[in-house]
């Protein structure tokens, strides 16, 4: 949209008369503005009222073209757009509420198709969980256990405070510790669920997850 605005503002500064294309590979751009009733943003109300100061010196027509299909000057602007944006920018114009929440939505799609790195977040596949025939409690216990929420977690000043752990009444009862006090590794968590349950029965450690 801010593409075809300045379009437009060349043709006005330059007064060009006649028969004037301006071509868009972005098909929603072009869409929205045609139902131009329903155009409520400050931009494209800006670019309605180019359209219509316009009317009446020269026929315009904006058409949606395929990008990238090696179209002689689809490339050429292409390359042109690119070369552009490793200019410096004397003037940054601020951005619409629409053009703000586009970004952040695409930024927020982007964060959420690539899972944490962070080693308890590791799963099979993406949204997998830990998958075991046990009764609820048991579930919400691993469930604890897997995302670092362990029951017995509370903040005191703005740190993390947990209980010290009953099997070598010494250290705080992380998740890590806990796997670590009964020989055992985050890996057996994922694939043998089970039977790490059944070492957290029978170290008495249920009661800290």
């Amino acid at each position: 949209m801010i593409a075809i605005d300045m379009a437009l503002e060349f043709v006005m500064k330059h007064q060009l008369f006649g028969e004037i294309w301006i071509l868009s590979d972005s098909r929603s751009v072009v869409q929205y503005l045609d139902n131009w009733r329903d155009v409520s943003d400050r931009r494209g109300m800006d670019i309605c009222n180019k359209l219509r100061t316009m009317c009446n010196s020269c026929v315009l027509y904006l058409q949606w073209i395929p990008s990238h299909v090696n179209l002689k000057y689809n490339d050429i602007v292409d390359s042109l757009a690119k070369e552009g944006t490793t200019m410096p920018q004397g003037y940054v114009e601020a951005l619409t509420y629409l053009e703000l929440y586009s970004r952040r939505k695409a930024f927020v799609n982007i964060s959420w198709r690539h899972p944490s790195a962070h080693s308890w977040y590791r799963s099979e596949g993406p949204g997998a969980s830990m998958h075991f025939k046990k009764d609820r409690k048991d579930q919400a216990a691993l469930a604890h256990l897997a995302s670092s929420h362990l029951k017995t977690l509370r903040f005191s000043h703005g740190n993390k405070k947990l209980n010290i752990c009953t099997q070598c009444n010494m250290i705080e009862a992380t998740p890590q510790h806990l796997l670590d006090c009964v020989a055992l590794v985050y890996d057996d968590l994922l694939k043998r669920p089970d039977f790490v349950l059944e070492v957290m029965k029978a170290n008495d450690l249920m009661d800290l997850i």
